[in-house]
Formats: C-alpha cells, structure tokens, sequence
C-alpha cells in the first residue's frame, strides 16, 4: 500500500443478494490492505401491514416465521465500518469525508452525483447491466456519468467501452471467500446429484433449472437434486419440481459449501449473470459447473476442463452437459472437479483488492 485511503462504499436496500455480499468482501480486502472503510447503506425497519389488508397482513406473518433465526442481509456483521441509515435516499451529510466514494448499483451513483468534492473521487461498481432494475433510460445516463467504473467481468468491460463509450473501466473481479469455501479432494456420489441456486428474477433462470433437471431424470431416476436460494419457491413451480428435490430456504453461510458439496454437477441457468458467484464458489469446492452463455460465468468456466456452456434457454444443451457429466467414470469426474478449484484459484479478493487500489490511486492522480 503505498497510500492509506478511506473510502465509502454506497449502498441502497440490502439484503441476501450476491451483489451485496460481494461488495461486503472486496471492501473487508481493502481493510486487510490498510485502508479505512466504511460501508454506508439505508436500513428502513421491515413494516407489518395493517390488519385490515388480510392478504398482505398473513403473508408478512408467514414471511416473519419462516425467516425467525435466519440471516437478513450481508451487512449484518463485517471488518469494516457498518453505518446504516434510517431514510432513502442517502445525503452527503450521512457521508465521511473520504478519499473515494463508490456506487454500488446505478441509484447511489444518483445520489451522489452532486456531492461536494469532501466526499472524494467518485466512482460506480458495476456487477451487472443494471437496465433491469429501473428506468433503461435514466440507467444508461448513469453509465455515461464521466466517474470511475469498476467492473467484476469481461463483458461488462466490453459494455462499457462498446455502449457507453468508457474504455478505462477497471477490471476488478468477484473472488473466493476462502474462509467458506475450499476444494476437499472426494469421489462422485454413489447417487448422482444436481445442484441450482434459485432466484425469482426471471434472468435468474430458474425454468430453465427445473426443465433441464426434469429431462436428466429421464435418463437417471434416482438423481437427486438440490437448490438453495433467500425466497420461498413461487407456486407457479409446483408441476415443474423434481423428484428427489430438497431446497434450502435462507441456508446459513456455514450450510452453503455443504450444499456445493453435496453435488457432482452445478447449473448456472440465467439468460444473464453480472457475474455469478454460486457457480465460481461451486467450484471452489471442487464442483464441475454447466452454465448457460450468460456473461460472468464465462470467466470461469473453461469448456472441457471444469465445466460446459451452453446457449441460454436451451434446457436439452444443459441436460446433455450435465449428464455428461454425471455419468463420466470416476477418474475423469475427479479431473474435472480438481480443474474446477484450480480454476477457482485465480480468483482472490485479496488480488482484485490491489487492482482496486492501484485503480482508484490512479483516478485520484
């Protein structure tokens, strides 16, 4: 470190999200670089209902006790410095003074767009193509503001400079929390499995999973299945759930690399993915991975060494894939799953929180 910096990390809502979790984790790297971070983020406490909406009222119960004793967000504990706020949006004056002030979804850049320059240099991580959560438009303006851009993948590298004209944004890729997850050298399982995480955004895929799974089971009855994920599966999937299933509803974070392990075979099934955590902690834990071509899984998924890609939406190609891997014999299984943590590997937070550093000292000269 030849500079200690303090820097402000800007959140809006938070919650179980990958995109939370990974900016929790790249900020806990710059505090392990000496750095003073603080990750500041709106906190509004979780309203019940007022009895006369019945509906809304009974759903928010169910929702209070299914959630009891599990956790709520990423923030709830970290190495850097938690300071939540009770309104939204966020103010510079809810701010330190600070070195660099960094977005972490397209509103905060909003928000901070005019704050005095106490605040420090500006900048935006990018950890997805964030037209799906807002106005496209006023999206896209966000992505033209002439402020940093931190980027966790190749292809939003390629976005940035291709769409919105910036070709200076930092590459500064997602990594391996190697507290939680590592590679245990182990054999298939006696009885093949299957695993997915399960999201309710559409681009999450999680059709596509079920499909794919369905026509597996088609070849291999017995194949069990499991998915974690942070909402109740919707009901709309309840003729599309496999046989042999089990899902986790807001597993613990020491649960998680249990459920990695569990399985020979990780789907990633979006039509697009910023980045992809779940597949990339997969294979830190030894997990061959069969995504579709959805962008951030590109990165670390090598064709024939851990894992295949295949077309987006395409549940025959992802079947296919899987039970390829499935039904390889023993040893070349075990190639696979040893290629899937060395590929891992590559991927550190302590290495991506110098790329940072270096990225940040150069915006500031």
């Amino acid at each position: 470190m030849s500079r200690k910096l303090t820097i402000n990390w800007i959140f809006d809502y938070v919650g179980l999200s990958g995109g939370v979790k990974s900016n929790r984790l790249i900020a806990e790297a710059m505090v392990r670089r000496g750095h003073e971070v603080n990750l500041v983020y709106c906190e509004r406490p979780d309203q019940t209902p007022p009895i006369w909406r019945v509906r809304s009222y009974l759903k928010h119960k169910k929702k209070e006790r299914e959630s009891q004793g599990k956790q709520g967000h990423h923030l709830e504990s970290s190495t850097a410095n938690l300071m939540p706020v009770a309104h939204r949006p966020l103010l510079a004056s809810d701010v330190p003074d600070a070195d660099f002030t960094v977005a972490t979804w397209w509103r905060t850049a909003v928000w901070m767009k005019d704050w005095p320059a106490s605040k420090g240099a500006k900048g935006h991580f990018v950890r997805h193509h964030e037209v799906y959560g807002g106005d496209p438009e006023e999206v896209e303006a966000v992505y033209r503001m002439p402020i940093k851009k931190f980027v966790i993948a190749r292809w939003l590298k390629t976005l940035m400079a291709d769409s919105y004209g910036d070709s200076s944004a930092a590459l500064v890729p997602n990594g391996v929390d190697w507290n939680q997850f590592n590679y245990v050298a182990r054999e298939k399982n006696p009885v093949p499995a299957v695993g997915f995480l399960y999201g309710v955004a559409n681009w999450k895929g999680a059709e596509l999973a079920f499909n794919a799974v369905r026509k597996m089971q088609e070849k291999i009855p017995e194949l069990k299945v499991y998915a974690f994920g942070s909402h109740l599966i919707d009901k709309k999937f309840n003729d599309m759930l496999p046989a042999n299933f089990e899902y986790f509803y807001k597993p613990s974070q020491k649960e998680i690399p249990e459920i990695y392990r569990k399985t020979d075979c990780w789907l990633m099934p979006s039509t697009l993915e910023g980045f992809g955590m779940p597949g990339l902690e997969a294979a830190a834990c030894g997990c061959p991975v069969v995504s579709t071509l959805c962008g951030g899984p590109e990165d670390y998924v090598v064709p024939g060494e851990n894992g295949y890609l295949v077309a987006v939406n395409d549940a025959d190609a992802m079947a296919e894939y899987a039970l390829k891997i499935l039904t390889a014999d023993p040893q070349a299984w075990l190639e696979m799953s040893r290629n899937s943590a060395r590929i891992a590997e590559e991927f550190d937070w302590d290495k991506s929180a110098e790329k940072l550093e270096r990225a940040m000292l150069e915006a500031i000269a």
